[in-house]
């Protein structure tokens, strides 16, 4: 019976692997809500700088980020999926980022399938390795997954709309509290990160009063595990346009408290995305479907050739708006479409 158990949770994995791939194939990443393109950028048509003056850093928890993206989450636990891994933590070496594992609550459950997650830290020893699991799981199993891959971070994901249309999907979501636990007695900071539904200012108002230490934001955009779950269960329960976009839960985190250290996933396709995730208040950006589907379309040298471009890009964009750091970024002029108005209007002080 155990050997089924182990045997239908890699399949599971698996699974999400192989349908993510098809969810990018068929270009079904289409933004529920505002996109990027709703934020114009103004041009700064004499900048007075160079561009060997930018510097691409950015600080994120204590550390100086060389650029200010990394790998997210994505997999592991089957061999295929270390597979993946191995090519991505190779990819992060290479490009100087960090990396973020997918969820080894597998490999807690089944500490033979361990080593798969192990060679991540082998292959980018001295990079910035955040550690996954489930917000369900105790202080216990974080610390064993932080020192699993020796962790720098760990995300805890939230994932209330990926369980409910998973038949086997967990049923209860009582999170916070546990959360806020392992928040406070973790030796390494915490990320609070949804799986691609965004998040609400009653959400950051109530991750603003924990422990966490930052928080990534896992808009709607990127791979949509609600339709990647309905394909793989029977309940049929549909809510494969719902949540709010990377640009919707930023300007909610603006419309918040102030809050924690931001990190913008979901749907970051290209610099131009990144430098609009900086502006709009995110430290960080990270990209998972995206470039698993260049990696399994086209290789590990083109994900690499790409990163080099998305750096080069953004140098460009930020003379281009007159900014020499991230943190002036943060102040550049913009203009919203009537979309983006109209959302800020409507979702002013829902919070109170």
């Amino acid at each position: 019976m155990i050997k089924n158990e182990k045997a239908i949770h890699q399949h599971r994995k698996d699974e999400h692997l192989s349908l993510a791939i098809k969810y990018w194939r068929e270009q079904r990443n289409k933004t529920a809500g505002l996109t990027f393109s709703d934020l114009r950028l103004i041009p700064n048509t004499l900048p007075e700088i160079a561009l060997e003056d930018i510097k691409l850093s950015s600080n994120f928890l204590g550390t100086s980020f060389e650029f200010p993206f990394y790998i997210e989450a994505m997999t592991g636990g089957t061999p295929r999926a270390d597979k993946l891994n191995a090519q991505l933590a190779q990819i992060a070496k290479s490009q100087g980022l960090a990396m973020a594992v997918g969820s080894q609550s597998i490999a807690l459950k089944y500490p033979e399938l361990a080593a798969g997650f192990k060679n991540v830290r082998a292959l980018h020893p001295s990079g910035f390795l955040f550690a996954n699991l489930g917000a369900g799981h105790s202080l216990e199993n974080a610390k064993r997954a932080v020192e699993m891959i020796e962790a720098n971070a760990l995300e805890i994901h939230v994932n209330t709309a990926q369980e409910l249309p998973m038949d086997e999907g967990d049923r209860a979501f009582r999170w916070l509290d546990n959360i806020n636990e392992i928040s406070e007695k973790l030796e390494v900071p915490v990320i609070v990160k949804e799986v691609g539904f965004g998040m609400s200012q009653q959400t950051f108002k109530q991750l603003s009063e924990t422990a966490v230490s930052a928080i990534n934001i896992g808009g709607n955009g990127g791979t949509n595990f609600a339709w990647i779950e309905r394909k793989r269960s029977q309940n049929g329960f549909d809510i494969d346009d719902f949540g709010l976009s990377t640009v919707e839960s930023l300007l909610e985190a603006q419309l918040s408290p102030p809050t924690k250290p931001l990190i913008a996933t979901g749907g970051i396709t290209s610099a131009q995305d990144i430098v609009k995730s900086l502006i709009l208040g995110a430290d960080l950006a990270s990209s998972a479907g995206f470039l698993l589907s260049t990696l399994n379309e086209s290789g590990v040298e083109a994900v690499e050739a790409l990163l080099e471009q998305w750096k080069a890009d953004l140098a460009k964009w930020m003379t281009l708006l007159g900014v020499v750091n991230i943190i002036d970024l943060k102040q550049v002029d913009t203009l919203l479409s009537p979309r983006a108005l109209s959302f800020i209007e409507q979702r002013s002080g829902k919070i109170w």
